[in-house]
């Protein structure tokens, strides 16, 4: 018999685990339903616990240029520049390879993702279709790729023979080590605590470099839709509900853009000039 103790609990999964397994189970029951080979889908009456959402904690603007000129002389800069400008996820920028980059048109494509399953370091296609997008890329991102290129091809020079990428390993890739191979995302983890406390910023995840992201667009003004698609989020909703804290300011500007689009007065200056009702008669 089993006792029920700490090791156990510590097994439980997840809300978002059970939400998945409800969803997969819901939908094999419904199709049986379907195929009348059962009179109802009990699952569609189950409640599944509520994820709760954790509130994101970007860098402002001036970390963001604190954490940015420390890691100038980073030979990974132009990862760095990256993850902030777009929002990119750590996955999706290390698998980029040189054929995803468009230098003249100031675009990538984000095409696949890579991933650390237990001692393996696996490349795949992102989770979901949104995730499969182009982005835009701001001039300073564009100059610290053409610099990055010129390096690595300087690294390889230097390697010579030790320069020996795996054979599963797609060609071109933008982040490598020095003898290129793919890098592993647990390592830039530790690079980011490094560069955090050598420019005196907070220390962040390297998701929290996305999130930095998303929140200097919205104070920029940019509106919700572009952000979503720059961060290939699946629905407009999880980009709302994420960046909520950051929001009422963009909206505040939004209220000012309107009255002045309408060419709306202050309304505290017309009441100033009106002489009211009394003075007219």
């Amino acid at each position: 018999m089993l006792r029920r103790g700490p090791l156990l609990q510590a097994r439980r999964p997840s809300a978002r685990t059970v939400q998945y397994v409800h969803a997969v189970l819901r939908s094999a029951l419904q199709q049986a339903v379907r195929e009348e080979l059962i009179a109802r889908n009990v699952a569609r009456i189950v409640e599944t616990p509520t994820v709760e959402r954790q509130e994101v904690h970007p860098l402002d603007a001036g970390e963001a240029r604190l954490l940015l000129k420390t890691a100038g002389s980073h030979r990974l800069y132009a990862l760095w520049l990256l993850l902030i400008s777009t929002g990119l996820r750590r996955g999706e920028v290390l698998g980029l390879t040189w054929s995803d980059i468009d230098l003249a048109a100031g675009q990538l494509r984000v095409r696949r993702n890579l991933q650390r399953i237990k001692r393996e370091l696996i490349f795949g296609t992102p989770k979901t279709a949104r995730s499969i997008r182009t982005v835009s890329l701001p001039k300073r991102c564009v100059a610290a790729l053409i610099a990055h290129q010129a390096k690595q091809a300087e690294e390889r020079k230097v390697a010579d023979e030790k320069w020996r990428p795996p054979a599963d390993q797609p060609n071109g890739l933008v982040f490598t080590t020095a003898t290129g191979r793919a890098t592993d995302p647990r390592s830039l983890n530790r690079m980011l605590t490094i560069l955090c406390r050598n420019a005196k910023v907070r220390r962040v995840r390297v998701h929290d470099l996305r999130h930095t992201c998303a929140s200097l667009l919205l104070a920029q003004g940019v509106d919700a839709r572009t952000i979503m698609e720059t961060l290939g989020h699946s629905t407009i909703t999880m980009t709302l509900d994420t960046y909520a804290h950051v929001m009422p300011t963009t909206l505040r500007a939004a209220a000012i853009r309107m009255d002045d689009a309408l060419g709306m007065e202050d309304p505290e200056e017309v009441d100033g000039d009106d002489p009211g009702p009394a003075s007219a008669v």
